[in-house]
């Protein structure tokens, strides 16, 4: 089969250079189906040479052939090819269609039928022209079907080997037969018809090096092209993807909604432009540092990305800034329950680095198409939507409204909700008359386990701001500490 002619040792000296990452079973498909396109386009031509050779042969030989060469043969040559050549004819339409098992199954067959045809054809040419008495008519009628037979061998130069295995099973038994002539001048043709046979199996082991060099050139070309597609496509996902949440980002958001404009002009279906803005998320960076804050913005992301599927998507523009594209939204009050969905999934708290942060979005959205048609005019009055809806308080959801300029209602604020990771130290307050110790002065410390120890002044303002409280134990129920340390000092001398 024409495949055992596809090795890395027989192309080495192709020229063209397989890329390293391009396995080479890849390029053997890509052979062999460059074999099956030569194959349904000159399969005809070989099958045709074959019935005309052997329709010329029996009627220059009906008188003197026998039943086997004028009529078995002949009639066995002529149904195969006959039936291959309509075979052929329709595999011409869907050769780039067929899988890759059935073009490895008409290369196999013809490797073993074109060597077979060629054999019977010559044997049929040697018997049927044997028995006359003018060698010359003879000699041309060997030599006349050997070309032909040349000939269909070039068709079938895309096989490889068989191409050679043919020319040399249509040498063979003309060789013989003109061996066996006896006279000088056959075995002159016989011994010509020789050579030039080895100069036509090197010919044909040639033009099949070079077949297979320009399949390897062009699958090495198509697999550069792969590789150049792929990292086009991979920088283009870098482009347009933000790499702390995985959401599209900026830039692709502004191409998602060109597109749902598009989309929403010709089918007249309605969508709205939501931005989201975290209440109190600069606060929670003073205090948890960034780690802590890129981990709810990707929390963020997650819970969005869910609440968007199957009817929109949802992108980051930049900081703690969120928007969605949510299809069927074409009223006030389906914005406002779009709005309500939005806090439903900040709901509950983020957990992030043992604390429970719980966090609300502010709200703004623009409607399409009764706020305006345009991309940027629609982020520019959600954003004016979003302006509004802040002064309400944390969660407050804004739709704008051409006629009202804007509408707005209100949600509870959010709770941060630290789990124990503040101490109280005892600062005792010393009378200074008596030197003793009257009492103690409780303050806040916070050893953060990554940032160290956080000032007073620094995270008391803020957990202000952003509504945190701490949670008490059931283990710390029991004696108070400031009476413990009060009992253990209060004995002692006041200090020189």
């Amino acid at each position: 089969m024409a495949d055992s002619d596809v090795s890395p040792d027989g192309f080495a000296s192709c020229g063209a250079t397989l890329p390293p990452e391009a396995p080479e079973a890849e390029f053997k498909s890509a052979l062999l189906r460059e074999q099956y396109r030569s194959l349904a386009r000159l399969g005809p031509y070989v099958h045709g040479v074959v019935i005309l050779a052997t329709v010329a042969l029996c009627g220059a030989t009906a008188r003197t052939s026998s039943l086997l060469d004028g009529i078995v043969l002949p009639a066995a040559l002529l149904a195969v090819s006959m039936f291959r050549l309509i075979s052929w004819l329709k595999a011409r339409a869907g050769v780039e269609r067929v899988t890759l098992d059935v073009a490895r199954r008409e290369v196999a067959g013809a490797s073993v039928l074109g060597p077979m045809l060629a054999f019977a054809l010559s044997v049929m040419a040697a018997v049927s022209t044997s028995r006359g008495d003018n060698v010359v008519e003879f000699a041309l009628a060997l030599v006349a079907v050997w070309v032909a037979v040349t000939a269909c061998a070039f068709c079938l130069n895309a096989l490889g080997s068989a191409a050679g295995v043919a020319v040399a099973a249509a040498t063979a038994p003309l060789i013989i037969a003109f061996s066996t002539r006896g006279a000088d001048s056959t075995l002159w043709l016989a011994a010509l018809l020789t050579v030039a046979a080895c100069f036509v199996i090197r010919m044909l082991g040639e033009n099949f090096r070079m077949f297979a060099e320009i399949v390897r050139s062009r699958f090495a070309i198509a697999e550069k092209q792969r590789a150049a597609e792929g990292a086009r496509q991979a920088a283009m996902a870098i482009a347009l993807t933000d790499d702390l949440t995985g959401l599209p980002n900026r830039r692709c958001f502004q191409g998602q909604l060109a597109e749902r404009i598009r989309t929403g002009t010709e089918t007249a279906r309605p969508f709205a432009v939501g931005l989201i803005d975290l209440d109190g998320f600069k606060p929670i960076n003073d205090i948890y540092g960034h780690p802590a804050g890129d981990d709810i913005l990707r929390q963020v992301a997650v819970r969005l990305a869910r609440a968007m599927e199957g009817r929109g998507s949802a992108a980051r523009m930049g900081g703690d800034e969120f928007a969605i594209l949510c299809d069927g939204i074409g009223a006030r009050d389906e914005a406002i329950a779009l709005g309500d969905e939005i806090q439903a999934i900040f709901a509950t708290p983020f957990a992030v680095d043992g604390l429970d942060i719980a966090l609300t979005g502010a709200c703004g959205f623009a409607l399409f198409p009764s706020c305006a048609h345009e991309p940027d005019e629609l982020v520019r009055l959600a954003d004016a939507a979003l302006y509004r809806a802040k002064p309400i308080g944390r969660g407050g959801v804004a739709v704008f409204d051409r006629k009202a300029k804007s509408d707005a209602v209100g949600h509870p604020a959010p709770v941060v909700a630290p789990r124990p990771a503040a101490a109280v130290v005892f600062q005792p307050i010393v009378a200074l008359t008596t030197g003793r110790i009257s009492g103690f002065e409780s303050l806040a410390r916070w050893n953060h386990s990554a940032l160290g120890q956080i000032a007073p002044s620094a995270f008391i303002p803020a957990a202000e701001r952003i509504g945190a409280r701490a949670r008490r134990r059931p283990s710390d129920d029991g004696p108070c500490p400031a009476r413990f340390h009060a009992s253990n000092w209060t004995s002692l001398d006041r200090p020189a």
